[in-house]
């Protein structure tokens, strides 16, 4: 990794800089209003879409951007937040997506190991390019995945099954690896009173949890969905 190089979000706070340490970059805010006047330009619900970019926006700008330098907890922190409630809103807000949802899974998946493997997550630290090619794939698969599943929530089961799943099992292998995965974080998690194996537990816990609680309440959501579905077709063939 290069030595003079400082990553987007900055160097490692320590404990007591933490919260003063928000990202106004120029840049990121430049970004962040033209995303936000597109979309409202194209979103059926400009309410709706107003808080889901506000939601994503604040965790890039607030504080918790620059902890995710020192936390890979903090960093698996935002990406949950960023894929499992940013992106579901703002799929609710633009138009529906009318595509098969298990291969978008399939991407979704593919990219989320992807870019918390060890290497690719190195690459982030080093590269301001890096490090917005994965938040923007792991956002925009994260969008159409949900976009897929709220336009046939009828077939959308296998998809949130394997999405659930998948992040279920990445969560076992964080939480219970014997080394920690990241190099970056083994002086970085010390001033906050944490090993780095124990941070990356904390972060397989949030994954585990956030993860896993999220897409097995979809499943049974779908599955209700589909079964009232099917009850009603049964009860209007019995009318006719």
């Amino acid at each position: 990794m290069d030595q003079d190089y400082t990553p987007f979000c900055g160097p490692p706070p320590l404990p007591g800089e933490v919260l003063s340490r928000w990202t106004l970059d120029s840049w990121l805010l430049a970004g962040l209003a033209i995303i936000l006047a597109l979309g409202v330009r194209s979103a059926t619900d400009r309410r709706l879409f107003t808080l889901g970019w506000s939601i994503a926006a604040l965790l890039f700008v607030s504080p918790l951007c620059a902890a995710s330098m020192a936390l890979f907890s903090a960093r698996v922190g935002q990406h949950v937040l960023l894929v499992l409630v940013a992106a579901p809103i703002l799929a609710a807000a633009l138009p529906k997506a009318r595509i098969p949802a298990l291969p978008v899974a399939g991407a979704f998946a593919a990219l989320f190991w992807l870019w918390h493997a060890p290497a690719p997550y190195a690459a982030t630290l080093a590269s301001d390019l890096v490090y917005w090619a994965m938040h923007l794939s792991l956002a925009g698969t994260a969008v159409l995945l949900f976009s897929t599943l709220f336009a046939a929530p009828e077939r959308g089961i296998p998809a949130v099954a394997l999405t659930g799943a998948q992040m279920t099992l990445f969560a076992v292998l964080l939480t219970l690896s014997p080394a920690p995965w990241h190099p970056w974080h083994t002086l970085t998690t010390l001033p906050y009173g944490l090993t780095a194996i124990a941070d990356q537990q904390l972060a397989g816990a949030l994954m585990w949890v956030g993860g896993g609680g999220v897409f097995t309440a979809l499943v049974g959501w779908l599955a209700w969905r589909f079964l009232s579905a099917s009850a009603e077709k049964t009860r209007t063939g019995r009318a006719a």
